[in-house]
């Protein structure tokens, strides 16, 4: 999932396309005080640990995928030219001589009376956009994150990152690449007929398969070990064509909510068939958009709920398409095929449910 774009989306507001200027734009929010990628519209308790949320401003920037930089504006980095994309940060006034003084707002700090200072800070999973023009992928730990990348024939690599999206040592992990396999009915189990070793490089910047010349598209599988005596995660990777350059990020427009709810189960059916032209391309990283698209309008339908032929079977259809679009997000950012491919089962199927119930043609 990408955090920046729903954040946006809670402000109703829309990540730029390449062409369109976004406006800078601060928002309060209410996150946790050590899991920050936690946040919330309203007061409440993280998720992962418990604590009382706290208020955060928070702001967005445009950086390049390489460079650290904080423009107020899109562009081209200074740097190496490449387009910027945007990413959220947290602001902050601080006190100069007490950093234990952090408030939202701009005024004198209470230990002192010196003017406090605007302080800007990353936050986590706030950038999940390949590096190398490759496919990016959270791990199932939520802190590590991967790119892979077919930059010429037979050479697959991997690019580690943190939480932070930046570059982790690869000497640190270990993995193979997976070119072949075959399922077993009987234990109905997977198992692996031609691997590949993952190597570090010299200078520890990815790991690297040296694989067969094939043609493309090239599927493969990576298995890494982010921890050691920990499992191999797997993530499922589709090269259309070669890795060059920087990929552009994923982007998003406002989604308008039309008034009939034919034209709202319209719109759903042409998400449905967006999210099935990205899974045929292996773009899991990208089914979030259409698929959280449709969950939004899977809720506006349900307004129109006392009003429908079959209300029942159109009801559970909205639940079951909402469920789908969820799970979506999460197995499309962790690239793993099998189980994107079964949520998207579940979502074509509630779609289908619902174009039926105001007669759509899918």
């Amino acid at each position: 999932m990408n955090p920046l774009w729903l954040w946006l989306g809670s402000m109703g507001a829309a990540v730029a396309s390449e062409t369109a200027q976004v406006e800078t734009r601060e928002d309060i929010i209410w996150t946790c005080p050590v899991h920050r990628e936690e946040t919330a519209a309203e007061e409440g308790l993280c998720a992962q640990c418990g604590r009382p949320l706290v208020r955060a401003r928070v702001t967005v920037v445009w950086s390049c995928p390489l460079h650290a930089l904080a423009e107020a504006e899109p562009g081209k980095c200074r740097v190496c030219g490449r387009d910027l994309y945007p990413v959220g940060q947290e602001i902050a006034f601080v006190c100069p001589m007490h950093s234990e003084v952090r408030e939202l707002e701009p005024g004198l700090c209470p230990l002192c009376r010196m003017a406090l200072v605007p302080s800007t800070s990353a936050r986590p999973h706030q950038d999940h956009n390949p590096k190398h023009g490759g496919i990016f992928f959270m791990a199932p730990d939520a802190w590590h994150h991967l790119e892979g990348t077919y930059p010429e024939d037979g050479a697959f690599r991997v690019h580690l990152y943190d939480n932070f999206s930046q570059p982790l040592s690869a000497k640190a992990f270990k993995g193979r690449a997976v070119s072949k396999e075959a399922f077993d009915p009987v234990t109905r189990e997977t198992r692996e007929l031609v691997a590949y070793p993952l190597i570090p490089s010299r200078d520890g910047s990815f790991l690297e398969a040296r694989i067969p010349s094939r043609s493309l598209p090239l599927e493969i599988a990576a298995k890494i070990q982010f921890e050691k005596d920990g499992p191999f995660e797997r993530f499922d990777f589709m090269f259309a064509s070669f890795s060059t350059g920087t990929a552009p990020p994923t982007t998003a427009t406002e989604l308008v909510l039309p008034e009939k709810p034919e034209a709202v189960a319209a719109a759903i059916v042409e998400r449905e068939r967006r999210v099935k032209d990205l899974l045929a391309k292996g773009a899991f990283n990208e089914v979030y958009v259409p698929a959280l698209e449709a969950k939004d309008l899977a809720v506006a339908l349900e307004a129109h709920l006392s009003n429908a032929p079959d209300s029942a079977s159109l009801a559970w259809a909205l639940k079951e398409l909402v469920l789908a679009a969820w799970l979506l997000d999460e197995y499309g950012d962790l690239g793993n095929k099998e189980k994107v491919l079964s949520a998207y089962d579940r979502f074509e199927e509630a779609a289908a449910q619902i174009a039926s119930a105001y007669g759509v043609t899918q």
